[in-house]
């Protein structure tokens, strides 16, 4: 790519057109001063009272007046004295603890973990919470009266009893939730809320062009989104108990000891994973409903039909930007599900939300209350809220702390997607970002005024105050903002709060601490919410509404393009639960579990794998066949190279190792037409088409022969097509099918010919004598184990087939004599999942290879879908790969294989790798550095820098690693 197209665009976010006034040439606000001179003349006055000398009264100024004056002056924490103690005095007399009490003792001590149930089968419990909702959206619908009668000036109706109260839990009642219904949140401000779920992609990795096109299609959307938006990134620990259940399942279902071995240690790795690093990320948006002018009877109606388009259309414009709003199958459910898991994240973890309702509504009836009247605040409420701390709160025993970045805290120019830093921060770590579009008629107006005024400062002051300077930024500002009001952007403010949860309060200070310096060292500042943390904890809520004061601390103005340079989707994960684990997602830590067989994500299932010498690409392929031989997959290995490297594994885990060579006992007849199992083709297609399966193979051999005789002519490869035919009717099978049966035993196949029967027909024609002499080092030379039955089978659902003491042409033949082999086999049963592992393919495919032989790969690689299969490409040379035909036959596969796996890479190579897969610059320079064990995982469009993780008892089986061997053996001497 040229330099001009990976020149990432840099965005402004101004800063803040109007600011407090200030004294003292910029350096403090009037707030501030008039704060510190209040307090300079609240002691002052009565120290120059006292009967004392000037001398001794000037020192007791120095002493009180002055240090209070000063602190007035700075403020705290970038916030007024003042406010601060507003803050303070309400936070005293508010705090409390909502909710069940417990004593201090009990509360520090960590909760038991709740053994997580499993979820149910069917859809009964899925139908109950969405019927238990139900009711009681309809009850309130019933008892309620209409919204529009409504005001904030209604009088306060008298408290309930407890008895009387439909609460149990008295967070529930709380929490500024009204009720659930329709998919909208209505909350006790009567304000209406809607929130969506959005996958991201990996935007981090795109290459600039691919940026500036996701950027303009987001700026698209927010031209015309709701007035008030709230984008929420929500961050915890992965949620393995879905995958572990499946392998569970999987051991169940095992009945070989030594796979049980592989499936009982893989459990490990994943709970030691899952338990120190492995995190997953949602993304979700929220939007309010806009009120138009007065209330009407009719507003309810409204809201949920403006709020629905406003869901629709939020999904077609993101569609654009590469990003997927799930659509859920009940919104009610799914609202109540995303408020469980934001409100509760440890006990969502443990319960999942069926188990959790059930609670509920055995509460319920267990107090003798109605089931019926359930609100729907009970589902999602934790058991405690306690205010009683200055610089966070306790949510059930979890501690959560909440940071701003201040007006002043930004950087002026961004890059896109720069929000990436914070959402991919941690565990613990959410993000609410909040945009308000403001009237563009009132801001051009008032930026106008604001303008005038701050011109008419600016001359009055000196250029070496540093009031200068914020002036002149002002004003910069300014008509930046007018420019770009005028050329068709919107006026936004924008506020960004942070979110820190830890297990206790040291924990959740250290990571404050890390926050801070994270956003220090690019050039960002933030401030605690100390006092206000309850104010937080409501901001936080995916509500649409950030505290007053937070929200004036907090706000920069953005244009259009600023906002959408904020774009948060950018934590893509590859997680499927019924995958294989493969590492861990270097940028946001989340677990790369891939399902390949998954039709409805990956287009087909086949991988290609690249790198060079020493990368870990057979280390790589043999993780990933161990792991799907442990879910039970049908695992084909054929090595040309390095066999050895694969029979320890295979030896361990009870597979079958097949050496072909001319040293070796096993054979596979290249003539033999194998029976293969029809039975699930008939049950799916009805009765088969008849097909000659004796020119089928005949069309195989021909491949082979060609691999054995590179310059075999016309008109000998037409003799030869006469001497398979005679050979075969030598053994009584003809094109008609049904002579392929022993009439001893119908159920199976005759005996077969050799390639010695083949032989002597060939000797006796003068014009295919030369094909003869070719051919007698198979029959009676160095390679005569060619020349024998089949004595191997393929049943074993992990088999290697070892030809790397092949040489030469021999090579290649016996290379496809083991694929044509696993091919008849892959064949037989669509509906079972198989994978053929091919390494070092570069052999059949490269620029010395055969074409027929690399056509027969390429169409493996084309058709194996259609088989249920799977096909995975390995190889180091990449140059060789695409060199036959300019390099049709590499590209061939490439392009089939929806999943690439990018291994470190010399220059010359990754600049091949760049223009094929279209990789960034960014991506080339890492795929060069890689470490061994690192690499670049390419899918569904989306590039992952993976750290692949085995476990050391996967590491002593596949390890290649001449230390690591050394160790080994040093061990088992032991």
């Amino acid at each position: 790519m040229s330099k001009n197209s990976e020149h990432h665009d840099t965005y402004i976010i101004p800063p803040n057109f109007i600011e407090g006034s200030t004294l003292f040439g910029g350096m403090f606000k009037i707030r501030n001063v008039i704060e510190a001179g209040v307090l300079a003349a609240a002691v002052g006055v009565p120290v120059f009272s006292l009967d004392l000398s000037l001398t001794v009264r000037i020192i007791i100024l120095c002493l009180t007046a002055l240090p209070l004056a000063l602190f007035a002056l700075m403020g705290i924490a970038g916030e007024p004295l003042s406010s601060y103690i507003i803050a303070f005095f309400k936070w005293l007399k508010n705090r409390r603890v909502v909710g069940k009490t417990e004593p201090k003792e009990e509360r520090k001590k960590p909760k038991p973990k709740k053994e997580k149930q499993p979820a149910p089968e069917n859809e009964s419990m899925l139908s109950e919470i969405a019927g238990v909702i139900r009711k009681q959206s309809a009850k309130k619908k019933h008892t309620e009266e209409p919204r529009a009668a409504e005001t904030p000036k209604q009088k306060k109706p008298h408290r309930r009893s407890k008895a009387d109260s439909p609460f149990l839990n008295p967070v529930a009642e709380y929490l500024p939730i009204e009720k659930i219904a329709n998919g909208i949140i209505y909350t006790k401000d009567h304000r209406y809320i809607k929130l969506i779920e959005v996958v991201p992609i990996n935007f981090l990795l795109r290459s600039a062009r691919e940026q500036r096109s996701i950027i303009y299609s987001f700026i698209s959307y927010l031209k015309i989104s709701p007035v008030k938006i709230q984008f929420k990134v929500l961050t915890k620990r992965a949620d393995l108990n879905k995958h572990t259940e499946i392998v569970h399942r999987e051991m169940e279902a095992e009945t070989d000891p030594n796979c049980r071995v592989l499936q009982e240690d893989y459990l490990k790795l994943i709970n030691q994973i899952g338990s120190r690093e492995a995190t997953t990320r949602r993304f979700f948006v929220a939007f309010e409903y806009e009120q138009v002018g007065r209330r009407s009877s009719n507003e309810e109606a409204d809201a949920i039909a403006s709020l629905q388009t406003a869901a629709r259309t939020a999904a077609n414009y993101l569609k654009q930007c590469g990003n997927e709003v799930l659509t859920p199958e009940n919104e009610d459910e799914f609202t109540v599900d995303v408020l469980y898991n934001i409100l509760c994240r440890q006990e969502s973890s443990d319960i999942p939300l069926p188990q959790r309702v059930q609670d509920v509504v055995s509460s319920y009836i267990a107090a003798g209350k109605d089931t019926d009247a359930i609100p729907c605040t009970e589902f999602f409420a934790p058991q405690t809220l306690d205010f009683t701390h200055a610089k966070y709160i306790c949510v059930d025993g979890q501690y959560r702390s909440y940071l701003l970045i201040p007006s002043y805290g930004y950087k002026s120019q961004v890059a896109a997607g720069w929000l990436s830093l914070l959402v991919n921060a941690g565990d613990g770590i959410d993000i609410d970002l909040f945009l308000t579009r403001q009237p563009k008629e009132r801001m051009v107006n008032k930026l106008g005024q604001q303008l005038r005024i701050n011109r008419s400062k600016i001359r009055e002051a000196s250029d070496t105050n540093s009031d200068f300077d914020d002036l002149d930024g002002a004003i910069r500002s300014g008509y930046f903002l007018k420019e770009g009001l005028s050329n068709n952007e919107d006026f936004y403010y924008m506020n960004i709060l942070i979110t820190m949860t830890a297990d206790n309060a040291e924990d959740l200070e250290w990571r404050e601490c890390e926050m801070r310096k994270l956003l220090i060292s690019q050039d960002l500042n933030i401030v605690s919410c100390s006092f206000r943390e309850e104010q937080g904890f409501l901001s936080s809520l995916p509500l649409t509404n950030l505290e007053k004061h937070l929200y004036e601390r907090s706000k920069r103005n953005v244009l259009t393009s600023g906002a959408a340079s904020c774009y948060p989707f950018t934590a893509y994960e590859l997680s499927d639960d019924n995958g294989i684990l493969l590492g861990v997602n270097k940028y946001n830590n989340s677990l790369v579990i891939v399902d390949i067989f998954n039709s409805a994500a990956y287009k087909n299932a086949n991988i290609a794998i690249m790198g060079t010498s020493g990368a870990g690409k057979t280390f790589t392929l043999q993780l990933m066949a161990l792991r799907m031989r442990r879910k039970g997959t049908q695992v084909f290995i054929i090595a040309p190279l390095k066999g050895h490297e694969f029979l320890r594994a295979c030896r361990n885990t009870g597979g079958e190792f097949i050496q072909i060579s001319p040293a070796s006992k096993n054979c596979i007849n290249v003539m033999e037409i194998r029976k293969t199992d029809r039975s699930v083709d008939e049950l799916l297609d009805g009765a088969p088409i008849e097909k000659s399966e004796l020119a089928a193979k005949i069309q195989q051999l021909h491949i082979f022969f060609s691999l054995l005789i590179p310059d075999i002519t016309h008109e000998e490869r037409q003799l030869l097509d006469e001497a398979l035919i005679k050979t075969y009717n030598a053994k009584g099978i003809t094109h008609d099918n049904d002579t392929l049966k022993d009439p001893d035993n119908p159920d199976r196949y005759r005996e077969m010919p050799i390639l010695g029967d083949l032989y002597d027909i060939l000797l006796i024609a003068p014009e295919t004598k030369r094909l003869a002499n070719i051919l007698n080092r198979l029959v009676h030379g160095s390679a005569s184990t060619f020349n024998q039955r089949t004595n191997v089978n393929l049943d074993n659902k992990y088999t290697v087939l070892d030809i790397s003491e092949l040489s030469g042409d021999l090579l290649t033949a016996g290379m496809f004599v083991a694929l044509d082999y696993v091919w008849d086999k892959a064949k037989q049963n669509r509906t079972v999942e198989k994978t053929i592992f091919i390494d070092e393919c570069w052999a059949l495919i490269g620029g010395s290879a055969n074409r027929l032989a690399a056509n027969f790969v390429l169409e493996i690689a084309k058709i194996i879908r259609g088989y249920g299969g799977s096909a995975v490409f390995a190889t180091q040379d990449l140059n060789d790969f695409f060199a036959l035909d300019d390099g049709k036959y590499g590209k061939g596969i490439i392009n089939n294989c929806k999943t690439k796996i990018v291994l470190n890479l010399e220059d010359e190579e990754a600049q091949r790798v760049q223009s094929i897969l279209h990789l960034s610059e960014a991506e080339v320079m890492e795929i060069t550095h890689f470490e061994r064990g690192n690499g670049l995982i390419s899918t569904n469009n989306n590039n992952i820098t993976v750290e692949f993780r085995c476990s050391d008892l996967e590491k002593s089986l596949i390890t290649t690693d001449r230390r690591e061997l050394q160790e080994l053996v040093e061990q088992k001497k032991r």
